[in-house]
């Protein structure tokens, strides 16, 4: 329900900022893909740490700095993966994209794409990181299985 909640906002927010005909800028798209993130990131990070993920003892402020780390890679591939179908879905194969009656049809299915392809791994991530015993306990776990 948290990273429901959280892809609700993220996806409203970009979706409506996409109105604004901004999509044709690649810079512009970055920043509003990072702003849902951001807003998405806030809302996951408040409603997981109050109802889905155990403290683990760690102060609050330790899991900020995991989830904003894993956050943050979540969005650079998000971000990837955004770019890759934006130039997959500007191949002729895909030209009727452009014939929709929706602006910006190509750059908001590319967001909904990456944002359906990052979701397991924003959600893994955060359950074996964020809110887990952070980065350092997830390599010291690793570091004690090996041999």
């Amino acid at each position: 329900m948290s990273a429901g909640a959280a892809t609700v906002v993220d996806v409203a927010l970009v979706q409506l900022l996409l109105a604004l005909s901004l999509a044709a800028n690649p810079l512009a798209y970055a920043g509003i893909i990072a702003l849902g993130a951001l807003a998405g990131m806030a809302v996951n990070f408040l409603l997981s740490r109050r109802f889905v993920f155990a403290a683990h003892g760690r102060a609050a402020h330790r899991q900020i700095v995991s989830f904003v780390l894993v956050s943050l890679s979540t969005l650079a591939l998000r971000l990837l993966v955004a770019f890759a179908l934006v130039r997959l879905f500007a191949l002729p194969l895909f030209g009727w994209l452009g014939t929709l009656p929706i602006d910006a049809a190509p750059e908001r299915l590319a967001h909904l794409g990456a944002v359906a392809v990052v979701t397991l791994y924003s959600f893994f991530a955060h359950k074996h990181v964020s809110f887990a015993g952070g980065i350092r306990a997830l390599f010291s776990s690793k570091a004690a299985v090996r041999p």
